[in-house]
């Protein structure tokens, strides 16, 4: 795969030494693929992760839903090398009840058993116990409750995304602020990490570095 510089992606700038491809920083850069697409540096780590990248991360919630199943798969995915665990995604989907907050929320003592014996899932219980106490918490929630706790957290409106992954933040003082509301609301194992995530999950943070064509997608 080749490595685009700044330049290459945008013609039209001056060329920095520091983008060419010899220089360290130019690893974090968006990657030419052989797809004829630019991506996130990380989009090609594994299969799972390129799935994740061009359909799952950064795509707006249309559904009270979509806003539980982003959080939840930020939650699981908490505390653990970043993107390494793409590739489980869809058995949480699966085997959890499709993140669906309202059946998620039924689950008992005995499914979270059966789970924490699953080779495909992240067996850790006090993760999925708290995934199944946050769903009993929202699962009645509509659009507007996810957006009044958004806008009580004062995201702010999407920025433009930078040109190195290495720039892109683990946290904000509005996932700060976000983990906790989320607190103030019951909800367990949401820190400002995962908050972020979250919202870069939703695209409502940068999650993507500019030249990617996902990060094109969406700010259109």
């Amino acid at each position: 795969m080749e490595t685009l510089t700044d330049s290459q992606l945008n013609p039209s700038e001056p060329f920095d030494p520091s983008d060419s491809e010899d220089h360290p920083h130019a690893a974090f850069a968006a990657i030419g693929c052989a797809d004829g697409k630019s991506r996130c540096p990380w989009a090609v780590a594994t299969p799972g992760t390129l799935i994740d990248h061009d359909h799952e991360w950064a795509v707006s919630p249309c559904t009270p839903t979509e806003y539980f199943q982003a959080l939840s798969i930020e939650l699981f995915d908490s505390g653990l090398a970043r993107w390494s665990q793409s590739g489980r995604h869809p058995s949480w989907y699966l085997y959890m009840a499709d993140l669906e907050p309202s059946r998620v929320a039924r689950l008992d003592d005995d499914d979270v058993e059966d789970l924490l014996l699953n080779p495909e899932l992240i067996r850790n219980r006090a993760k999925i116990e708290a995934v199944i106490h946050n769903a009993r918490i929202c699962e009645d929630w509509s659009m507007t409750e996810w957006q009044e706790l958004l806008a009580e957290a004062q995201v702010p409106a999407l920025a433009e995304p930078p040109v190195r992954s290495l720039d892109l933040p683990d946290s904000t003082p509005e996932s700060r602020k976000l983990s906790g509301l989320f607190r103030e609301r019951g909800f367990k194992l949401i820190g400002p990490v995962t908050a972020h995530r979250w919202l870069q999950r939703t695209a409502l943070a940068p999650g993507h570095v500019q030249g990617c064509f996902r990060a094109q997608a969406v700010l259109a």
